[in-house]
């Protein structure tokens, strides 16, 4: 019996094409911060949030939880505490008014279920960025946000720790990597193309044992 996700030898030329199709989705996938106005659907946020929910979890935990925002006043009100892109220039940091994120998922951690919990909340909101990516979505996954206030605006439980924000909307702008070259920052052109660099794939390679 075949199990749905595992690998079968009969079909290898499928996976492969299965394989290539998901390596263009993750080449594809980059931070967005600034999006168009065009509202984001509440069923595509719940079906991104299916996606983080069958994400792998540490001893099958699954203690990763979520608040959708996708409320005008409420996103409004989110917005001031979350901080943008430090590696820029102030002035090009944050999104301007009318290219701001049209939805938020919220990214808790139950600690009823599980204390700690960062690889399985890694796992979860990569797969929620891969989804967003695949029915032309933008994304950015947030850290530096003001939790507290947060916390307090969503009213949510103390049993609950507040891990990341993940600002969603329709893409407003480019964003393409670049070759690493002893830096890190990212860094804007003048037309306001976004410019990531990466390091290239036998940097990252420690060694092969084969």
């Amino acid at each position: 019996m075949i199990i749905a996700g595992g690998y079968d030898k009969s079909r290898k030329g499928m996976i492969d094409m299965e394989f290539s199709t998901f390596k263009k989705l993750a080449f594809k996938r980059r931070t967005i911060r600034r999006f168009t106005p065009e509202p984001v659907s509440t069923n595509i946020l719940k079906d991104l949030v299916d996606l983080g929910r069958i994400a792998p979890a540490g001893g099958n935990s699954q203690a990763v939880e979520y608040i959708i925002v996708n409320r005008e006043d409420m996103r409004e009100k989110l917005f001031p505490l979350l901080r943008w892109a430090a590696s820029l220039p102030p002035d090009m940091r944050t999104p301007e008014e009318g290219r701001r994120p049209m939805a938020y998922i919220i990214v808790l951690l139950n600690t009823e279920i599980k204390k700690g919990g960062d690889h399985d909340v890694g796992a979860a909101v990569e797969n929620i960025l891969l989804g967003a990516t695949s029915v032309g979505l933008g994304a950015c996954w947030m850290g530096a946000i003001d939790r507290k206030k947060i916390r307090t605006l969503l009213n949510v439980p103390k049993t609950h720790d507040v891990k990341h924000v993940i600002s969603i909307g329709y893409p407003d702008e480019e964003s393409v990597m670049e070759v690493y070259d002893d830096s890190f920052k990212y860094w804007k052109d003048d037309g306001g193309r976004m410019h990531v660099p990466k390091r290239e794939l036998d940097g990252v390679i420690l060694k092969i044992v084969d």
